[in-house]
């Protein structure tokens, strides 16, 4: 299955790849927050954390400058997100579970998002898989070496990185794999994705350690 073919075109439709911006940057901001930076850390935090990811992918696709570049959306989403998690951040310190829920939400829509457009490119099921699971954590990955801790994407967890893999696995087996219309495809595999991970937090269901300590 060199070649993906999917049936009905899918394009993340801009409000939800803006969507998913605000709220990746929004959890970036509150991160910065708790790390005490001053209002240029928060807005750079949230930044990264929300464009880092599509920003590598763009640059590995070598298909037109980075839609954060083309589009002054991007950067508005990450103003108001960065404003706004200052001011809910002042209401109520205790925010890890909004946060992980926001993570939720987000981590299954830029996935897909990815994933479709390394399909869109003709690019094969690994090249799309990376790209997919490269705009996925990417943002996420970036903030956490910036910040000076080990990442999320490595660490035992309530599956983070196993909701990326899940989500782009999802949508290239119902896609190609069952033939599925692929905007159908992509809505259930963004589904799938939170569920997943929402279950994981509430259940608190973790992924383990290779090495076993004595």
């Amino acid at each position: 299955m060199d070649e993906i073919q999917l049936h009905g075109h899918y394009q993340l439709p801009i409000v939800f790849d803006l969507l998913a911006t605000f709220l990746f940057a929004f959890s970036g901001s509150v991160k910065a927050i708790e790390k005490e930076y001053d209002f240029i850390g928060v807005f750079i935090l949230a930044l990264v954390t929300s464009t880092g990811g599509s920003f590598i992918r763009d640059i590995l696709l070598q298909h037109g400058p980075p839609a954060i570049l083309l589009d002054y959306r991007y950067i508005l989403m990450v103003l108001i997100a960065g404003t706004a998690g200052i001011y809910f951040y002042n209401l109520n310190h205790k925010m890890e579970s909004t946060i992980k829920i926001v993570d939720a939400i987000s981590l299954g829509m830029y996935a897909v998002f990815g994933t479709q457009k390394a399909i869109a490119l003709e690019l094969g099921v690994f090249a799309a898989f990376i790209i997919g699971f490269i705009n996925a954590v990417g943002g996420g990955l970036i903030r956490d070496l910036l910040t000076k801790e080990e990442s999320v994407l490595f660490k035992p967890g309530h599956f983070y990185s196993v909701t990326s893999v899940v989500a782009i696995v999802t949508f290239l087996v119902l896609g190609a794999g069952f033939d599925l219309n692929a905007q159908i495809a992509a809505l259930v595999a963004i589904g799938v994705s939170f569920l997943l991970r929402f279950s994981a937090l509430r259940f608190n269901w973790t992924t383990k350690a290779i090495k076993k300590r004595m």
